[in-house]
């Protein structure tokens, strides 16, 4: 191609931004010019046309007969990919895309719940503006109206605030952020570790490393529910599995607050909350002794290490020494091993030295290049997943107590039920002049909003995604209908839809697509150079484009070439404080402990996740309070026995929780832990009004070095107000304090027997 027709065709140019086609250099790569058929202005104007949804049941529909469509799960960030088994144009159940690196056919309960939310009775159907004060349902005609009017101009100050986006969704919010001027784009997802990618850089120069678990013989997990919800839990419940197998790993798992890992570990050591960097740095402090591994950090961090005194490091975590000493001669006799850090680590006031203190022992045991593994570089880093937490939030927070934003647009989050009391978040959104929410269900920040744009399921739209923990490099998802939107073509809009109507009106150049869907073929079409395989056209006629397509449809994702990449292996020495002894008024730790299901209130919505039970209480419908058999005694407690929390912060706006506890050794004496997702003020049917929020009761403490919010750092105190009564389970309704027996419904399904009775003669029993 001739310099005169690349300066003839500036279209072209912003077609290809547009396309996510960035590169990790900044170069702009196609295959050649061979590709400029997909956009000359004939093809085109032959793309305007109005896409159905694949499922139309009047063509597609065979009574009896089922189809399946590969999509990819939106439950949570790790973008597990799907089959939809569909019969007579309705989406009958979910299952795992056997071809998906990630879950590899396998899907965890809130994938399989995902079809609660798709057709939820509570989901938003019409548009709504806020009239005289209230949301009122309003026409497409007139929500497009308002949408163009406060979003389709330039305006510096207004804030775009989504939770983890990723592919050509957030591709088009970076072109329309860009085209209005603004900076203000913000990601926030309370679960996504913040603290810990920002120690995994520093340490590993890569923020998101491979962690190879099956390749390990040991794995020492400093509180990474890796299992139940961290990251990309059923891709590393795979690695689990090949882990298990003979010869059999060894899983010891480290923590105040028993998680759904921590209860398959081989060894699980119930630590003082905010201590895991104490303990990791007693561990070091014992390999520095050894020349093998001292050999591998510098001679002054060596000699630094030394000087720990691990009877007073025991003290200080109540871990005894003995304990200590076992963990590290289990990871000098078994290799490679591998050192995670998680949620209670991560999230305590000193929550990055101590996830930077955990990975100092994977430097130190060589496991950088074993279990640590660098990531390849993707050719198109725009598709890549945004992710944000507290720091971004709080920032977005004070500018709008400041007055320095005027408009706020949420997609894909809920910062008003997440934001702790003492951040004062609602009364700083409603200091915006105007507010927009893209979403599908009547959660708290959207019934804040002035505009209400109820959007597709994930089932109903087109759409592309790059997960938070890519299992296998340059692999995109992709999304497809599999059927009708549930309450009619009139009713919601896929959020690509409005995105691109939305950016014409700044960005002409945007004008070249009639619809979402046209562009996003165009936009993977254009990519081919960088695909790892081409199909080839299996039908007669079938063009090579139409065969690309119909395989990335099928397989429900695109594989890109990458590019190996190096992992360093930083050595630092974290700079931990002793922790304040406990006591005082406030005498214990506070955890809000996320769990699979209702992750971190964002299912509460969906009645089969409602109805599944915990994984170590069997709670169900319902908030609880977890507290240690002794720390009970002591302050006689039983399980079911109505307690108040209270907290410094909550205290100053007289806030305080009422909860039922839960008596049980899963727990550290020093602390108390509220599981996340309930507490929902609005939410719907199946959510509003049920338990506790344990995330306003937080303290504004921040970790030293991120400044995110230490969500595992709050001290509180904690009063009995009323005895004992039942706490809801699934296996009878009721929990009993005495017996903790549990009857499948009182019908005895699966016969048990205790062993004390099962060590007596016949004529005993």
């Amino acid at each position: 191609m001739s310099e005169n027709e690349k300066n003839s065709n500036p279209s072209r140019r912003t077609f290809l931004k547009a396309m996510g086609l960035g590169s990790a250099g900044g170069a702009l790569v196609l295959s050649g010019c061979g590709d400029t058929d997909l956009i000359n202005e004939v093809d085109l104007e032959v793309r305007k046309e109005h896409v159905l949804p694949n499922v139309d049941p009047q063509d597609f529909v065979v009574p009896g007969n089922e189809i399946y469509y590969a999509s990819i799960c939106q439950q949570c960030p790790a973008g597990c990919g799907t089959h939809a088994r569909v019969r007579e144009g309705r989406v009958l159940k979910l299952e795992g895309n056997p071809q998906s690196a990630i879950n590899v056919g396998r899907l965890c309960p809130m994938g399989q719940a995902g079809l609660h939310g798709h057709y939820n009775p509570d989901r938003l159907h019409k548009p709504m503006a806020r009239k005289n004060g209230k949301l009122v349902e309003v026409s497409w005609d007139d929500a497009n109206k308002a949408l163009t009017k406060h979003l389709g101009t330039p305006n510096k100050k207004l804030a775009w605030i989504g939770g983890v986006e990723s592919g050509h969704d957030a591709v088009l919010i970076r072109e329309y952020m860009d085209a209005i001027g603004s900076k203000n784009w913000v990601n926030f997802d309370p679960m996504v570790p913040e603290v810990g990618l920002s120690a995994q850089e520093k340490v590993y120069g890569e923020r998101l490393p491979i962690f190879d678990l099956a390749k390990a013989d040991l794995i020492v997990s400093f509180g990474a529910d890796f299992l139940g919800t961290w990251m990309s839990p059923v891709h590393f419940a795979s690695q689990y599995a090949e882990f298990r197998k003979p010869s059999r790993g060894t899983l010891v798992q480290i923590e105040s607050k028993m998680t759904l890992t921590g209860s398959n570990a081989d060894r699980w050591i119930a630590i003082r909350p905010g201590t895991e960097g104490h303990l990791a740095l007693a561990i070091a402090s014992l390999l520095a002794s050894d020349p093998h591994y001292a050999a591998r950090i510098p001679n002054e961090m060596s000699k630094a290490l030394k000087q720990i005194n691990i009877a007073e490091f025991a003290n200080i975590t109540d871990v005894p020494e003995a304990q200590i000493r076992k963990i590290h001669h289990h990871l000098t006799t078994r290799t490679p091993s591998l050192v995670l850090s998680g949620w209670s680590a991560e999230n305590g006031e000193q929550g990055e030295q101590a996830a930077l203190a955990a990975h100092l022992l994977n430097v130190m045991l060589g496991n950088v290049g074993k279990t640590v593994l660098p990531r390849a570089q993707m050719p198109f880093p725009d598709l890549g997943a945004r992710s944000g937490g507290w720091a971004k939030l709080s920032r977005v927070i004070q500018d709008l107590h400041r007055g320095k934003i005027d408009t706020v647009v949420v997609h894909g989050t809920n910062p008003l039920y997440h934001a702790p009391a003492f951040m004062e978040a609602k009364k700083a959104f409603a200091k915006a002049g105007f507010r927009v929410a893209f979403s599908m269900f009547p959660d708290e920040t959207t019934l804040a909003c002035d505009l209400v744009i109820p959007i597709h399921s994930s089932l109903e739209e087109w759409g592309s995604s790059y997960p938070l923990y890519p299992a296998k490099d340059g692999v995109l998802g992709l999304r497809q209908p599999t059927m009708y939107p549930v309450f009619g073509k009139d009713s919601t809009k896929a959020f690509g839809e409005v995105m691109l109507t939305l950016i014409k009106g700044v960005n002409p150049s945007f004008k070249h697509w009639g619809d979402y869907h046209a562009y996003l073929i165009d936009a993977l079409s254009s990519m081919k150079g960088k695909m790892a395989t081409m199909p080839k056209p299996q039908v007669d006629g079938e063009t090579d484009q139409e065969a690309l397509v119909q395989t990335m449809l099928s397989d429900g994702q695109v594989q890109f070439k990458t590019t190996a990449n190096t992992l360093r292996a930083s050595a630092i020495l974290p700079k931990l404080r002793v922790p304040t002894s406990p006591g005082g008024k406030y005498p214990y730790t506070l955890i809000p402990s996320p769990r699979l299901g209702l992750w971190d209130g964002r299912h509460a919505n969906l009645p089969w996740l409602q109805e599944l039970p915990d994984q170590l209480s069997a709670v169900v419908w319902d908030s609880w309070l977890e507290i240690h058999p002794k720390t009970a005694a002591k302050l006689g407690i039983k399980t079911g026995d109505k307690i108040k929390v209270s907290s410094e912060a909550g205290d100053i706006i007289a806030k305080s929780l009422i909860v039922d506890a839960v008596v049980i050794a899963s727990i550290h004496p020093e602390a108390i832990a509220i599981p996340l997702g309930q507490g929902h003020t609005e939410y719907g049917r199946y959510a509003k009004g049920i338990g506790v929020n344990p995330f306003e009761l937080l303290n504004p403490t921040y970790d030293d070095d991120t400044g995110e919010l230490s969500v595992a750092a709050t001290r509180i105190q904690i009063e009995k107000i009323a005895d004992y009564g039942k706490i809801t389970t699934l296996a009878t309704g009721d929990l009993v304090q005495e017996s903790h027996t549990f009857h499948q419904a009182g019908r005895k399904l699966v016969k048990t027997i205790s062993a004390e009775d099962f060590n007596r003669t016949e004529k005993e029993v």
